[in-house]
């Protein structure tokens, strides 16, 4: 993805609505089960622009909301940031890579599926991924 398919606000903290927007319209979006980690890291994912009702735009603002509202979380040694649903039952996540880019995949796991051990986060890449705002 080139420098010139970064939206403009894409370091811009995402809101509270922003958040709302996206914990009420997740629900309603066909996730597809990914396949390929079915069996060592089972989770589902929308692509922005492929999945009815979500588009490329709507992918980079849950990637706004992600870097704004999400937490601290490990895939064994990579440090990323998830975002919990309400109930804390789900999780969504981006790949966001070394520098974050705007996402084209969310994706969505059962927040029970955790891998290794979920301390001594990378303080360097979660000062690179995380928006400022509102917690």
């Amino acid at each position: 993805m080139s420098n010139d398919s970064i939206p403009p606000d894409w370091d811009t903290p995402a809101t509270r609505a922003d958040l709302r927007w996206w914990l009420d319209l997740a629900p309603t979006l066909r996730w597809t089960w990914a396949k390929t980690y079915a069996d060592f890291a089972p989770h589902w994912y929308v692509r922005g622009g492929g999945t009815p009702g979500f588009t490329r735009d709507d992918s980079r603002r849950v990637g706004r909301v992600v870097r704004t509202f999400g937490e601290p979380g490990k895939f064994w040694k990579r440090t990323n940031l998830y975002l919990f649903t309400e109930d804390r039952a789900r999780k969504f996540w981006c790949m966001f890579g070394e520098v974050p880019k705007p996402p084209g995949i969310v994706n969505l796991a059962h927040a029970t599926r955790v891998y290794g051990p979920q301390t001594d986060f990378d303080e360097q890449r979660l000062t690179v991924l995380r928006l400022g705002g509102e917690r």
